[in-house]
């Protein structure tokens, strides 16, 4: 019996004789028979008679076209000479399945390079319609599609790298943490840090910052990614990797924010590379999908300006002009992080495939653009919705989760990072509300420095948006990886120590969140009377009028202040609470007091949340 090999050679010689003319095609009984042929070519002998019958299996794409452009002139050739019965019928069934299979091959080979799971339909609806040029095919796939910017098509979702890392995922941490530098050792202080505590949740990074003198990337970009292998994976030049480094960190720097600068980027990449590695969810990950998440999280808010999006839009500043009022930051910092590496000699993955940089570069924009506070609602709704069947989850919407969480993560460290972290940030925006101020515009919700209520509106930030946020992230590392254990188990391997995934945020939100409670300003307000038909009795009224009159006036001026504050509080509720009522995704609170009358919702837009950054 013929191997596969042979059968191959075979197929390859059968082309290149009809490409030549040395083979004819008949029909008989529905088949389609292969002549060979001595005559001169475009002839037949009309007293051969078949001798093979062979199914065509156009498999080799490079001879599609020409064979195509042959059958054509093959058929004008024969319905001039030949004699054989119905001529014109045959050379059409040939020339239409040899049309079809350049469609369904064309659409293969496009599949292959670039294009997103979901485009695939539409892709093989475009190849396979009929009468239709090339030209125009490649051009509504290119356009209505997202061939070009998606990520390689691949026949099923990656799995875990081995069966060893789906059944002892909790080992994973282990091997991160024990595995050491291949650089030469640095001795110096900070890398110490970093080698002791780089996977402690409760990192300090302002000291960490400290002994870096404001330039943390340097060091720490490259050693987060050593302890992955995407080094020497990735082939990265390290003399780049420090240039770019130094490009991102003066980036942050560019503005002298309280916030939003280097020191949270490397808080934020800190923070994304624990919440990886500490749940074994990196083993789930492909290499260039850590590479990719990583590298956003440093990036993801270089050039920061200090002020909201709105703030831009409400100005009509050049970089809302660039971006039309979408995403006006995040697509700043996207593009900024990309025009850095076409600086010289600042380009680390330059080694990079164009397959996986374009992979790359698709999950970087998707992960910073979704840093987007705008998008939170829509992130939370869609990734609650994916869960009911785990194993469609979309991987680039994990990883936009992962790094959206980390962003947002301050209040889930101790007390003392959370609080320093909520003063710069308050800072920031009170150094926005001095600006809006001066240029006669209305002041943004937590912009105002006489009127903001810091420890009630971190109360509703913690509430309506970290809880409901970090809950669900730990449901998504939890049903992802009970997929891949319920796959290592369905081939025999089953899992003897698999268990969720730790969650250290949760003791730390519940004793901040106590501990903003114990801040928030008390209130002196009037009892409430008894309405009599949906109206305060005349009577009520009276005794109201008299105690109001009976009232020192030195009592006025201790009330002033709180009623000035309550007054500014409702207003900032009325401003910000427009799309999150306090039962917006089920959240659930942390503790029975998180319905008090003081809990304040946070407002949507993102550095406008609380302290969201």
């Amino acid at each position: 019996m013929p191997s596969s090999r042979q059968n191959a050679r075979a197929q390859r010689e059968l082309y290149s004789q009809i490409l030549e003319g040395d083979v004819l095609i008949f029909q008989i009984d529905d088949l389609l028979v292969l002549k060979a042929t001595n005559a001169p070519k475009c002839q037949n002998n009309e007293n051969d008679t078949p001798e093979d019958k062979v199914k065509p299996d156009p498999l080799d794409p490079k001879n599609i076209a020409n064979s195509i452009l042959r059958l054509e002139e093959l058929k004008t050739a024969t319905l001039t000479k030949s004699k054989i019965h119905d001529p014109e019928e045959i050379l059409e069934q040939a020339l239409s399945i040899l049309r079809h299979t350049e469609g369904i091959i064309s659409s293969i080979r496009r599949a292959s390079v670039g294009m997103v799971s979901e485009d695939i339909e539409a892709q093989t609806m475009i190849s396979s319609v009929e009468d239709t040029p090339k030209a125009v095919k490649e051009w509504l796939a290119a356009t209505f599609t997202k061939q070009i910017f998606g990520r390689r098509q691949t026949v099923e979702p990656p799995k875990f790298r081995s069966i060893v890392q789906a059944v002892r995922a909790s080992m994973y941490v282990d091997k991160i943490t024990r595995k050491t530098s291949q650089a030469p050792v640095d001795v110096s202080p900070a890398s110490q840090m970093l080698q002791e505590e780089l996977n402690n949740w409760d990192i300090d990074v302002f000291k960490y910052d400290c002994l870096t003198t404001n330039k943390p990337f340097r060091g720490l970009f490259g050693e987060v990614l050593r302890r992955y292998g995407l080094i020497k994976r990735f082939k990265i030049n390290l003399n780049h990797l420090e240039n770019y480094c130094a490009l991102v960190e003066n980036g942050y720097n560019l503005h002298g924010n309280p916030y939003h600068n280097a020191i949270h980027g490397a808080d934020v990449l800190i923070t994304t590379h624990n919440l990886i590695s500490s749940t074994g969810f990196a083993a789930w990950m492909t290499d260039i999908e850590i590479l990719a998440l990583l590298f956003s999280a440093m990036i993801h808010d270089v050039e920061h300006t200090g002020t909201t999006n709105n703030f831009h839009i409400c100005t009509s500043s050049p970089l809302t002009i660039m971006y039309n009022d979408r995403s006006v930051l995040e697509n700043h910092h996207i593009s900024t992080a990309y025009r850095y590496l076409d600086q010289p000699d600042s380009n680390p993955f330059d080694k990079l495939s164009k397959d996986d940089f374009r992979e790359m570069r698709g999950i970087a924009v998707e992960a910073v653009l979704g840093t987007d506070m705008s998008a939170h609602f829509t992130q939370i709704k869609n990734m609650q919705n994916a869960l009911f069947n785990p194993s469609t989850v979309n991987r680039n919407t994990a990883m936009t989760l992962i790094l959206h969480c980390a962003d947002i993560s301050h209040p889930t460290k101790t007390w003392d990072l959370h609080k320093k972290w909520t003063d710069n940030l308050m800072e920031e925006f009170f150094c926005q509300g001095d600006k809006e101020t001066a240029l006669g515009l209305p002041n943004s919700p937590l912009c105002n420095r006489a009127e903001t209520l810091v420890p009630e509106s971190q109360v509703g930030f913690i509430d309506f948006i970290i809880v409901p946020s970090m809950n669900l992230l730990g449901d998504m590392f939890d049903a992802l990886l009970l997929v891949q254990n319920e796959e290592a188990t369905a081939t025999g391997n089953k899992p003897s120590n698999y268990k969720k995934v730790e969650r250290p945020w949760d003791s730390r939100l519940v004793e901040n969140r106590k501990r903003w409670k114990e801040l928030v300003t008390p209130k002196e307000e009037t009892p409430a009377k008894p309405a009599v038909n949906g109206r305060i009795s005349e009577k009520e009224e009276e005794e109201v009028k008299e105690q109001e009159s009976n009232t020192p006036k030195q009592r006025n001026s201790t009330t002033d202040q709180p009623n000035s504050r309550r007054n500014s509080k409702s207003s900032s509720q009325r401003n910000s609470q427009t799309e999150q009522p306090p039962s917006l995704n089920g959240s659930a609170k942390i503790s029975a007091d998180s319905n008090d009358s003081k809990t304040v919702a946070p407002p949507v837009e993102k550095s406008s949340v609380g302290a969201a950054p």
